[in-house]
């Protein structure tokens, strides 16, 4: 810009100047005369001059406006390097996400006379890999004259042998689901160390905690906690809908049950009539 302005003084001197040698002077033998030729080469440089002198104005203008488009970039370079500065070193706006922590509940169970033995135990985590005998010694046993009756029976066509499937389902289900019951809660009971550690991380103001990347890490260690808990949930739902097949095989067992109800009473009305003599034939379709 100092360039500009010099070139542009130069070339109002120079304008001067030539002005000045065009005076008219004095003739030899006395008057004055005017050079013409010198006077149109005056002419002619003082509106070349006028011109360069137009172009400059012009390019300082622009100058001056391309000056003023980078004081703003370099405002606006400043105001987001500070923003970036800022959230790197100081991120202390944490306490409008805490939330309230839930409890870990245990269970408790009456135990009069032995009958409910490790099932405590069994539930909250604190004998694990004893759901199976826990669950056996809950419930009623077969004896020896039940076991001899059932190797008699034909597998396919046997009630009784439909009942002794349900059972051995239900036993492998429910101590499944038990032992993933306690199994979750003690997961449960180890992770409250960490988990209150990391909450206090979470909501901390100190500088330690408070850089965006140390949050950013906070969150992966949260997420890595999150998926922990989905998958616990996720074998606590298989559970429930193991649970529920063994549910339905005693309503499919009363559904059999019930087809062959209906088929025999119509062999044995068909075969021992006891209709009336002469009567209809609605007692081919009767049911008591």
């Amino acid at each position: 810009m100092q360039s500009l302005l010099s070139r542009y003084r130069n070339g109002a001197l120079a304008a001067v100047f030539l002005m000045l040698t065009a005076l008219p002077g004095h003739a030899q033998f006395g008057g004055v005369f005017t050079d013409p030729v010198q006077s149109g080469h005056a002419l002619q440089q003082i509106a070349q001059n006028v011109q360069n002198s137009a172009t400059w104005q012009q390019q300082l203008a622009n100058t001056i406006k391309l000056l003023a488009t980078a004081d703003k970039d370099y405002q606006q370079a400043i105001t987001t390097y500070n923003t970036i500065s800022n959230n790197l070193k100081n991120f202390s706006s944490k306490s409008i996400w805490q939330t309230i922590q839930s409890q870990l509940t245990m269970a408790n169970f009456a135990n009069q006379y032995g009958e409910t033995t490790g099932l405590q135990s069994a539930m909250n985590g604190q004998a694990p890999g004893t759901a199976s005998m826990v669950w056996k010694l809950m419930n009623l046993g077969l004896n020896s004259t039940s076991s001899s009756f059932l190797s008699s029976q034909v597998l396919g066509s046997s009630h009784a042998l439909a009942t002794l499937t349900r059972m051995e389902a239900m036993d492998g289900v429910s101590s499944q689901c038990l032992g993933s019951v306690g199994s979750y809660n003690a997961m449960r009971n180890g992770n409250m160390l960490p988990q209150s550690s990391l909450t206090q991380a979470q909501f901390d103001t100190t500088s330690f905690t408070s850089t965006e990347l140390e949050q950013l890490n906070l969150v992966n260690m949260g997420n890595a906690h999150h998926l922990n808990e989905t998958q616990a949930q996720g074998a606590l739902h298989a559970c429930q809908a193991a649970q529920a097949a063994v549910q339905n095989m005693a309503q499919r067992t009363a559904a059999a049950d019930e087809i062959n109800n209906a088929a025999f009473v119509q062999q044995q009305r068909a075969t021992f009539s006891s209709a009336p003599a002469n009567s209809s034939q609605t007692w081919e379709t009767y049911l008591p």
